[in-house]
């Protein structure tokens, strides 16, 4: 097997070659400590710990009692998943060795990964206290310690201190913004994200992560910039284009949008997101047929796209075409029968289809999954169930009333179905209610209680001349 050496001296080089020639010869030859840490840290840049943990043991055999190389198979065993293994180990070696910073970082390395992370603090700081030369590199390694175990902001303690010491430390200013991103803290991200350009301007990575940044902060002008840098760096960057035709789409800028979506199918014909997103711009522009078209190219590459199948419903839906969207809804919630957007436009659908049962059937689902949305409630109640079973749709309204005491529709609409069973106390109650939470809805009380109720009109005239009297 061919090692590539590119980024290693030739003594490194030498070593591993000779190691991996008495393999090969199955053989026993004789290596200093320093060449086999030399292997050992090779192996473990490639990430290939079965092979370093195989070289780590065959240096002990060698040199049983060299701390260095105890020191690297406690490293081994905690990339390997043993952290308890590797603990032992350790506490061997600082019986030893008390004063190496190094045993007390890989014990704060292991009681991290284990969760004790107050203890991985107080061995870190140990470490820390121990070394009295520049500390730059074990501060870093301390806080990607902490990073891999999601908490970014004792990442960014250990970060800041060594800003601190060394400010135009790019691996340094990237980690600090990427942990505050995560954390969303943009501006501090922004901040380092910027310190960094100004050392690399042409670091693709940075400006796209800048994008998004200012895309969570609703700044899409600044984005699409970002996003430009990353074309004009790395033209093949695909994300970049998907998410510049994002932001110019929450721009409203439609067209702008569709382009920088086609340039992005010119590296990547075959992406259905990018298909569907332009599908749905021109489903925004009202360009159905073309709408359609592009939802069709996606169904095409994947048959279980849900969304394409849903969007392809709305729109035959707003065309008016109710059994045909059904049909591709039904497609929709075969493949994904837990949106509740899904099943309250199979619900809209049944009811205008009169399909009574499976409205209602679709409306409780739709309930069962989000019972937030006052207009779904609403909705509901309008399935004509029926005068014999107008309690039905009180019973409705009763619940939604519940939850939304406060909605002047929901109130009128249920002030108006007691009106109808001429339980007037409980009607004048819900209308007051209404009246004065929004007066404007009141054609959906007179759209449904036609009557003409002294009492209640009387309320009315009474809460109108109020109004009037106030303006």
């Amino acid at each position: 097997m061919e090692e590539n050496f590119e980024g290693y001296n030739e003594e490194v080089a030498a070593s591993v070659s000779r190691y991996r020639n008495m393999l090969k010869n199955k053989d026993s030859y004789y290596f200093d400590v320093f060449e086999f840490e030399y292997i050992i840290d090779f192996f473990m840049d490639k990430n290939d710990f079965k092979a370093a943990g195989k070289a780590t043991d065959y240096a002990l055999n060698q040199h049983p009692h060299s701390i260095e190389l105890q020191i690297k198979k406690s490293q081994i065993l905690i990339n390997q998943g043993f952290p308890l293994k590797a603990l032992r180990l350790l506490e061997r070696i600082e019986k030893i060795e008390s004063s190496n910073h190094t045993v007390f970082y890989l014990q704060g390395a292991v009681y991290s990964s284990l969760g004790n992370i107050n203890k991985a603090i107080e061995l870190f700081e140990l470490s820390l206290s121990l070394i009295f030369e520049i500390k730059e590199d074990l501060l870093y390694n301390i806080a990607m310690t902490f990073k891999q175990v999601g908490r970014y902001d004792l990442s960014n303690k250990y970060l800041l201190k060594l800003y601190r010491i060394s400010p135009d430390d790019d691996s340094a200013l990237y980690e600090l913004a990427n942990n505050y991103q995560k954390l969303e803290e943009y501006e501090q991200s922004i901040r380092f994200y910027k310190e960094y350009i100004a050392q690399n301007p042409f670091s693709s990575t940075v400006w796209f992560n800048l994008g998004r940044i200012y895309q969570n902060l609703e700044k899409h002008e600044l984005a699409v910039q970002a996003f430009e840098y990353v074309i004009a760096i790395e033209p093949d960057y695909k994300a970049a284009y998907f998410q510049k035709g994002i932001s110019l789409y929450e721009k409203e800028e439609y067209v702008e949008s569709i382009s920088i979506f086609e340039d992005y199918l010119e590296l990547d014909n075959e992406d259905t997101e990018t298909l569907f997103h332009i599908g749905e711009i021109y489903a925004k522009l009202f360009d159905y047929q073309k709408a359609i078209e592009y939802y069709d190219k996606v169904l095409a590459l994947d048959n279980e796209f849900e969304d394409a199948w849903f969007s392809k419903a709305v729109i035959l839906y707003e065309q008016g075409k109710y059994v045909d969207a059904l049909y591709y809804l039904k497609k929709a919630i075969n493949l994904e029968d837990e949106d509740p957007d899904f099943w309250n436009l199979s619900a809209i659908i049944c009811r205008k289809l009169d399909f009574i049962d499976e409205a209602e059937k679709a409306f409780k689902k739709t309930i069962e999954l989000d019972n937030s949305n006052p207009n779904i409630w609403i909705e509901y109640s309008k399935i004509n169930f029926g005068h014999t079973k107008i309690y039905k749709t009180i019973n409705i309204l009763s619940e939604a009333n519940e939850l939304f005491e406060d909605n002047a529709e929901i109130n009128f609409r249920l002030a108006a179905y007691l009106a109808l069973i001429h339980n007037f106390d409980a009607a004048k109650l819900h209308l007051k209610q209404a009246l004065q939470q929004d007066v404007t809805k009141l054609p959906a009380f007179r759209s449904i209680y036609t009557q003409k109720n002294e009492s209640i009109e009387d309320l009315i005239s009474q809460f109108l001349g109020t109004e009037q009297t106030k303006n």
